[in-house]
């Protein structure tokens, strides 16, 4: 299928999070290149939600989907084209790789930051605060829970027919850098087919310091919140949602009872060894 290109050129926005399926087309395609025998030229983007923090559990290879082929946390901090170089040296490919490098553009820089227009990377991600509550929210796709897909506010709730929302509110508490209102939303024609022309309540979040917030973390606390107030309405697809957190240890703590924060705690000392690895690959200071 390759053969007599000169250069595949690699030209995705990704948005942050190790879920977002365009990495892995990315690593798929420098795969198949490097098979056969030619050259990949990615033209980088900048990391829409910056490339300090990172933030979630890593991936254990043993749950690598379409939605996750590299030991990332699922905030990792890192471009598209970092991301790259870690592939290639993680996946073992043999393929020749040339980063071209966003100008101008920082570590602390979030997308605000570039001046260039927001251009939806797909029709679920509207603006900047979806992707910032992105890489937690993510983990609700596993469930019976809307993430707000088919309205203006997608991955900036979790909404269903049966939620309380204060209660879950209250029940989760209250996380750095985030603020939670109870509202609702009515989907129209959502890709995931939940509760379509349905009005739901929901729980709104809103970024108030990006320094501070950890999306995961919230998100996981709204998880467990759920378990605790809505256990018999809550429904989970295990495979699902282990993919997505990047392993079981997530789902089983879930059903163990265990407290969300306990959860977020465990995951310190991979993070402190992820940042030390990612370093080789990082392009940007």
């Amino acid at each position: 299928m390759l053969q007599g290109l000169d250069v595949l050129l690699v030209d995705l926005q990704d948005i942050g999070a190790r879920t977002y399926t365009f990495v892995s087309t990315m690593l798929l395609a420098m795969e198949a290149a490097g098979r056969a025998g030619v050259p990949v030229v990615v033209l980088d983007r900048p990391n829409p939600i910056g490339g300090d923090l990172v933030q979630g559990p890593m991936l254990d290879t043993a749950y690598v989907s379409d939605v996750g082929m590299l030991p990332v946390p699922l905030r990792h901090g890192m471009t598209s084209g970092e991301l790259a170089l870690l592939g290639r040296a993680v996946l073992g490919y043999d393929v020749e790789l040339t980063v071209v490098p966003v100008a101008g553009w920082r570590r602390s820089h979030w997308f605000d930051a570039t001046g260039l227009p927001w251009v939806r990377p797909s029709p679920s991600m509207p603006d900047l605060e979806s992707a910032s509550h992105y890489p937690g929210i993510v983990l609700f796709e596993a469930t019976n829970v809307s993430v707000g897909r088919g309205t203006a506010l997608a991955f900036q709730v979790i909404a269903a027919p049966w939620l309380d929302a204060a209660a879950v509110r209250g029940r989760a508490g209250a996380v750095p850098g985030v603020a939670l209102t109870d509202t609702v939303i009515r989907p129209v024609a959502p890709p995931d087919n939940k509760y379509d022309a349905t009005s739901i309540p929901a729980v709104r979040l809103r970024v108030t310091n990006r320094a501070t917030y950890d999306p995961v973390r919230m998100a996981v606390r709204l998880l467990f919140a759920l378990r605790d107030v809505h256990g018999d309405s809550l429904v989970v697809r295990p495979r699902t949602l282990d993919e997505r957190a990047g392993s079981d240890r997530l789902r089983r703590a879930l059903e163990a009872g265990a407290s969300a924060d306990s959860v977020w705690r465990s995951w310190a000392g991979e993070l402190e060894t992820f940042r030390g690895m990612r370093e080789r690959y990082l392009v940007y200071r």
